[in-house]
């Protein structure tokens, strides 16, 4: 094995630890959040601050530190990221409070930030064209394994240990990913030095930060759902305000004539919105409608990102050989069909049904992921690698706000302020079909904006 592949071999080892742990960390904590209001007197609304914290500054961040990224490098970031995650695991585990937690996770979201705007740029960088869709592939398994997995694993540290050993027996793992990006020998950066378009980094944060505080809490309040206009009305003002800038922090010129890179970030916002909810929605059918206990609940639902873990590596291959839009289209069709099947769920479906349309989702998940990680990393130069994973990662953030925040108010309209019980039963049944359904339809919408992307350039 000639030094070139090794060296490969080592930094795709080194970014899989970094997909997996930034994207368990996002979810991890999920499953725990009953137990640390217990421990800590805590309301449930105060306390999900502990999640919405950590997504606000992931996705307040990963635009700038995407592009300081390409600027002072990639290896310097990953390394900085993996540093902040573990130190910030460690104070989140050691926290006395509630506040503490909040504060720590919103810090552990700057870490993961980090992590997220430069994994699939290095990857995209190392690797070769020919060899980088089933790099990516690989590299987007693991990030699958570790939104989709996080309950499962959480879950027994939580019924075994503690939600404290969610953050502790991470440390091992941060403290083996900073000791493998050290060893990386290549760094990736700009040669010349630019600004940093300090403005509109400024500008992008407070819309990013209106449009995923106003999807969290759009239906609490008049006031959220005004935040989340304004939102949006802001990141119209950033755009028009970057085509100003001498060295923008976001081409807004050079986007707008790329169609691959507006669809297929399109598409990925449209398979977000439509997919994040699954795992919610699905955990609480298997517990309250089918009587399955948490942890067997988990156990089925992992057959969704085993498929993902399965077929991703080779659905990027294909997508080295076969243009992009026709695996990624693929892939969402199954998805947007085994959503509409889902949709027709109640008390008495089968399990082996259930099974064979999760293990569906996942193979449609694996289709469509790494092709369009492929279509939109390869879409840009190589300059703006990390803007490229920074804007992928803006789409997961915001799809998924929107998916949890679309789901949320499906449940009210149908159970209003109603426990979900054996009296409110049909009342939940009734909001799952509707809420798949219209997922479903989104997916249809996705394999439109797949398409639409055209052939790599």
């Amino acid at each position: 094995m000639d030094q070139d592949m090794k060296a490969r071999n080592h930094i795709l080892k080194t970014t899989l630890i970094g997909a997996f742990w930034s994207a368990y960390s996002i979810t991890s904590v999920n499953v725990a959040i009953p137990a640390i209001a217990n421990e800590f007197s805590s309301s449930a609304a105060y306390t999900s601050w502990i999640i919405t914290s950590t997504l606000l500054v992931t996705a307040l961040f990963v635009l700038p530190i995407g592009k300081i990224s390409d600027v002072y490098g990639r290896k310097k970031t990953l390394l900085a990221g993996s540093i902040i995650m573990t130190v910030t695991s460690l104070m989140c585990g050691l926290s006395q409070s509630i506040n503490a937690m909040i504060i720590f996770r919103g810090l552990q979201g700057i870490g993961g930030a980090m992590m997220a705007a430069t994994v699939i740029s290095i990857v995209t960088a190392a690797f070769p064209p020919t060899e980088r869709g089933k790099a990516l592939g690989i590299n987007i398994a693991f990030t699958y394994i570790g939104l989709s997995a996080s309950p499962f694993i959480s879950g027994i540290i939580v019924n075994y240990l503690n939600w404290r050993g969610i953050y502790f027996l991470s440390i091992p793992l941060g403290i083996l990913l900073t000791f493998m990006v050290i060893k990386i020998d290549k760094e990736w950066k700009l040669k010349e030095k630019i600004k940093i378009d300090w403005v509109g980094a400024i500008i992008y944060g407070a819309g990013i930060l209106c449009i995923v505080w106003g999807l969290t809490n759009f239906n609490k309040s008049t006031i959220s759902k005004m935040i989340f206009i304004a939102g949006i009305l802001i990141i119209i003002y950033f755009g028009y305000f970057e085509m100003k800038v001498k060295q923008p922090l976001l081409n807004v010129g050079t986007m707008k004539s790329n169609r691959v890179l507006i669809f297929s970030s399109l598409a990925s916002l449209i398979n977000y919105s439509s997919t994040y909810a699954i795992s919610y929605m699905m955990s609480l059918y298997l517990q309250y409608i089918k009587g399955l206990d948490p942890q067997y609940a988990g156990i089925v639902l992992l057959v969704q990102p085993s498929m993902q873990a399965l077929f991703s590596p080779v659905a990027g291959y294909a997508s080295d050989k076969i243009e992009p839009q026709y695996v990624a289209s693929a892939g969402m069709s199954i998805i947007a069909v085994s959503l509409f099947f889902v949709s027709r769920f109640d008390s008495e479906t089968s399990f082996a049904f259930m099974l064979i349309l999760l293990s569906l989702i996942g193979l449609g998940f694996a289709l469509f992921s790494s092709p369009n990680t492929n279509s939109i990393m390869s879409s840009m130069d190589s300059k703006e690698y990390g803007v490229a994973a920074a804007i992928l990662t803006t789409s997961r953030t915001v799809g998924q706000s929107f998916s949890m925040a679309l789901t949320a108010m499906i449940i009210s309209i149908y159970l209003g302020n109603s426990i979900i019980s054996a009296d409110t039963s049909g009342l939940f049944i009734k909001s799952f079909r509707t809420t798949f359904f219209i997922f479903s339809i989104f997916c249809f919408i996705g394999i439109w904006a797949s398409m639409a992307r055209g052939k790599r350039v």
